[in-house]
């Protein structure tokens, strides 16, 4: 009986320290968790506090942009639609002449371009013109030309160049004078020429 009190007793020590050794536990886990939660709850204070702020700007943003749509209302309304300008006399003359100058100098700038359209049509008739007329020309000129040279063929002349002329007369004189001078030899160039012209004829 008494091993069995003994063993009771023991068993019971065992389950109180048991016990109290998990209260302990649970007493840490339970600070630890109070710990938390009222890190939880700063942590959602400064979140409050920050949200209070950030609505406070905007609300304070929004009754900005109301302020500076009013102003500007107020002053898009206060800008007149129309402005009158009072002119005195001498402006008004002045602006009057500078109008009737502006007409005048437009008509006489219209009036110079159709000036100068004109003579560039005048000039180019006048180029097509002259090119036409020296065409002709030259066609009658070479027309009449021709008609002078059939008329001369048709006499049974001919016509020579002034040079040709010159020289054959030149050569002629030499051949005379180398005729006077060497008569012996003169006689076989006479045959030689009597020659030639008699077969020249018989061609």
């Amino acid at each position: 009986m008494e091993n069995k009190n003994k063993e009771s007793k023991s068993n019971g020590m065992e389950l109180l320290e048991n016990v109290i050794k998990s209260n302990n536990e649970n007493i840490e886990q339970n600070i630890k968790l109070q710990f938390a939660i009222e890190d939880h709850t700063t942590l959602l204070n400064e979140v409050q506090i920050s949200l209070e702020e950030g609505q406070s700007f905007n609300n304070e943003t929004v009754a900005f942009f109301k302020l500076e749509q009013t102003y500007r209302a107020e002053f898009l309304a206060s800008i007149p639609n129309q402005i009158e300008m009072v002119l005195s006399k001498e402006a008004k003359d002045y602006l009057e002449g500078f109008g009737k100058d502006i007409k005048w100098k437009k008509k006489f700038i219209w009036s110079g371009i159709g000036v100068f359209v004109f003579a560039i049509l005048v000039f180019i008739a006048s180029i097509n013109f002259a090119t036409k007329w020296y065409k002709e020309s030259i066609k009658a000129k070479s027309e009449l030309r021709q008609d002078i040279l059939n008329e001369i063929a048709g006499e049974g002349k001919k016509i020579y160049d002034e040079n040709e002329v010159k020289m054959l007369q030149e050569n002629t004189k030499v051949m005379q004078l180398w005729i006077k001078n060497n008569p012996k030899k003169a006689g076989d160039f006479l045959r030689f020429k009597d020659g030639f012209e008699a077969s020249k004829q018989n061609k």
